[in-house]
């Protein structure tokens, strides 16, 4: 469990799969380890200039160290040398109130021989606290916009903290995924397919 929850360790797992079965594993955006794929990061956005990459620190936690960058020259000077995972940025994510979010969802895993794995009915959604809008050279610092991190969303001045009816709560910036679910079914959304 230990690899699956480091990035590095997870991203190099995931590019593994990738390779022997590319078409279950297309999901994954381009992904570079770096300092070891600094030069692959830098053909590959020469390549295609107009992406967007988000740069995370592989110890990193909460927000830390995250950066966007349009540039190679806008990598930070401590990914020549210190672990970083750097992905293509995915810019146009499904939004609610305008505020882009991730969900966090729980499962139990028993064994991997065969595998045996519990989804739990509930979860969490984190939301930004500035509405979202495609990286661009005004925005593209704004964290509170680009990143769901709750340790750095809660020092905005936008945050709103959950309220004592948690479970009825569709305004806050952390949601249960319940919620959720019920928001984008009443958007029209198809969500059958989220819990299978």
């Amino acid at each position: 469990m230990d690899h699956f929850a480091k990035k590095n360790i997870f991203c190099v797992i995931i590019s593994r799969l990738q390779r022997f079965f590319p078409m279950d594993y297309k999901f994954m955006p381009d992904s570079f380890l770096l300092p070891d794929e600094v030069r692959d990061f830098e053909h590959h956005m020469r390549q295609y200039p107009g992406q967007t990459f988000i740069a995370k620190p592989s110890k990193g936690r909460g927000g830390d160290g995250i950066i966007l960058l349009k540039k190679f020259t806008d990598l930070p000077k401590s990914a020549f040398h210190h672990e970083f995972l750097v992905q293509r940025y995915v810019d146009n994510p499904l939004c609610l109130d305008k505020k882009k979010f991730d969900c966090r969802l729980y499962v139990l895993i028993r064994g991997v021989d065969p595998v045996e794995a519990y989804l739990c009915d509930e979860g969490l959604a984190r939301f930004c606290t500035h509405n979202y809008k495609k990286p661009d050279q005004h925005n593209i610092k704004d964290l509170f916009m680009h990143l769901t991190n709750f340790s750095l969303n809660k020092n905005s001045q936008r945050f709103k903290a959950p309220g004592e009816q948690f479970q009825n709560d569709d305004k806050s910036s952390k949601q249960l995924f319940t919620s959720i679910l019920k928001t984008l079914m009443n958007k029209g959304k198809d969500t059958r397919y989220l819990l299978k």
